[in-house]
């Protein structure tokens, strides 16, 4: 199964312990590829199978996938 981009959210009363929330994050399924600890967010990707665990992982207050989208070009037929 493929791996979609994840967005996580750590709980404010874990903003001080967002290493330990990564690695857990990481031992979860995570594959972590940044930690923004100024405003409390873990960036990475996992198999879409394991958001439910990540979820569950202490300090997380919430996953989201991320979804990209792409305009066409404006000279294209489609607008």
């Amino acid at each position: 199964m493929a791996k979609i981009s994840l967005t996580v959210a750590i709980a404010d009363d874990y903003l001080d312990n967002i290493l330990e929330v990564a690695q857990n994050l990481h031992s979860a399924g995570m594959q972590v590829s940044q930690i923004m600890d100024t405003v409390g967010v873990i960036v990475g990707s996992s198999e879409a199978t394991q958001v439910a665990k990540l979820a569950q992982v202490r300090g997380v207050e919430s996953v989201e996938a991320n979804h990209s989208y792409q305009l066409a070009p404006p000279n294209s037929g489609v607008q």
